[in-house]
């Protein structure tokens, strides 16, 4: 169909988009002023919280009023909650039963109970919530999932109008940190071969829904780059210019330069990535054109969260470091890293480091790696530590309120053996300017070139695989 022409409504079309962008703007204070003036309440969100290290994901609302009714459970039988909280859902649900195992304890004795009872979870508000929770899904809803509706939650408690929720999605952002990428050898194969997006096509909508998205890419992107086919087998690596649009569908926010490959092809391949990352509007950490560069933060604000995120090389080898005068990535210096990190914190930054660490050939973490990331949480003490470097899987811990992974595994590169399959990525949530939590996100290679999430018996046995080699002996230690 032809449409007519015309001048004058064609040039309204700038002025129309302007007052369409300032509209949705102001929606959502218009919505707010609206329902408190039509008598519409908002809702208080409570969560059901387990101890981190708790396998489960979610629970039945039959199976938490069971416990309220004085009756068991397979996986927990005993409730703490405060006096506060008690009387909230007394309202809501009646009295407990006289023989249901629920405790009340001030706020600060909730986690601490919880950790050291087995089968002890908690009912807590939202914004109560600490990193060293897990937030446990109330028939498949949870606030830690993308298009939560406190209307559709079983734990949403409505408040008198004009009152204020302590779940405003104005005040939360989500940042996702992943693992290795490296779009060469196998993985370029198959981007060749089965389509641009088909190896992102699982987890794409997922990454990309995050508010920020990181990606540790170790391969320099180059016009010079050989072709994925035929398949090149080598250990050097880099990307055509035409896998960017990869990155672009994940929703890349952020990206990190601390691997030891993206000088493989030499210091023309990274210079030309950095410009890309440039004019894309991607920031980037970790590595740069100088030592100086590489070292300096990525500063990003978003509904009021003050995020910081910083990363260093500290394994090598010494040609990946940028110097002086010549780039690469970012070598840590720990003294500088724990000056960096006391500046922003004082400055109401929330700092998060990543690191390039030791590989290793196991789940475990050994001492040689897990001494940088112990001696960051312990003198400088930073929301998240996360370890971009393995390719194989590895554990979690707690140094007081500062959670440390100590290894993500692979997102996006092409390793099929039974141990660097499965893999990481994790969704952090900040609130009111707070570090609340996180949802680990688990997924596994398929093709050599194309993660999936694991189906839910999956993810349990990997799960229980993990914690079984996760301390948590610091967990409660006193900031110093």
């Amino acid at each position: 169909m032809v449409f007519p022409q015309c001048a004058c409504t064609c040039s309204l079309i700038p002025v129309i988009i302007y007052l369409m962008k300032r509209l949705l703007f102001f929606l959502p204070v218009l919505l707010l002023l609206i329902s408190f003036g039509t008598g519409i309440a908002a809702d208080s969100v409570y969560v059901l919280a387990a101890p981190y290290p708790t396998v489960r994901d979610g629970v039945f609302l039959s199976e938490l009023r069971r416990l309220w009714n004085g009756r068991s459970n397979r996986s927990f039988d005993t409730l703490v909650m405060t006096e506060e909280t008690m009387e909230t859902f007394t309202e809501k649900w009646g009295d407990p039963d006289i023989s249901a195992k629920i405790t009340v304890l001030p706020e600060e004795d909730l986690l601490p109970a919880a950790w050291n009872q087995e089968g002890c979870w908690a009912l807590l508000p939202f914004d109560a919530l600490d990193p060293r929770w897990k937030v446990m899904a109330v028939d498949g809803i949870s606030p830690f999932l993308f298009g939560f509706d406190p209307g559709n939650y079983a734990l949403s408690v409505p408040l008198p109008e004009g009152t204020a929720s302590n779940y405003t999605p104005e005040k939360l952002t989500t940042l996702t940190l992943t693992g290795t990428t490296a779009m060469a050898r196998n993985f370029s194969y198959h981007i060749e071969t089965d389509g641009l997006l088909v190896p992102v096509e699982n987890i794409a909508e997922t990454l990309a829904a995050s508010d920020i998205t990181h990606i540790s890419n170790e391969a320099s992107f180059t016009p010079d780059c050989p072709p994925g086919v035929p398949l090149r087998r080598e250990a050097r690596f880099c990307s055509l210019p035409d896998y960017f649009p990869i990155l672009e569908a994940v929703g890349a926010d952020v990206v990190e330069l601390t691997g030891n490959h993206n000088l493989d092809w030499g210091t023309e391949p990274f210079l030309y990535s950095l410009e890309m990352y440039e004019k894309a509007g991607i920031p980037v950490y970790g590595g740069g054109r100088t030592q100086e560069e590489a070292q300096q933060p990525v500063l990003l604000e978003h509904h009021g969260n003050r995020i910081a995120i910083l990363g260093c090389n500290a394994i090598g080898p010494e040609n990946v470091w940028a110097t002086d005068s010549t780039p690469g990535a970012a070598r840590c210096d720990l003294e500088k890293m724990k000056a960096q990190i006391a500046e922003l914190k004082a400055e109401g930054w929330l700092p998060v480091v990543t690191f390039q660490h030791l590989e290793y050939t196991w789940y475990d973490v050994p001492a040689l790696q897990s001494h940088d990331f112990f001696e960051i949480a312990c003198d400088a003490g930073p929301v998240i530590i996360s370890g971009s470097q393995a390719h194989i899987p590895q554990g979690m811990t707690f140094v007081g309120d500062t959670f440390i992974h100590f290894g993500l595994g692979n997102l996006l590169f092409d390793q099929m053996s039974d141990v660097e399959r499965t893999s990481f990525f994790d969704r952090h949530y900040f609130y009111d300017g707070r570090y609340i939590g996180n949802r680990l996100e688990t997924i596994i290679l398929e093709n050599y070139s194309q993660p999936r999430f694991l189906d839910p018996e999956e993810r349990d046995a990997f799960l229980r695989l993990i914690f079984s080699t996760c301390s948590w002996k610091e967990t409660f230690r006193e900031a110093e």
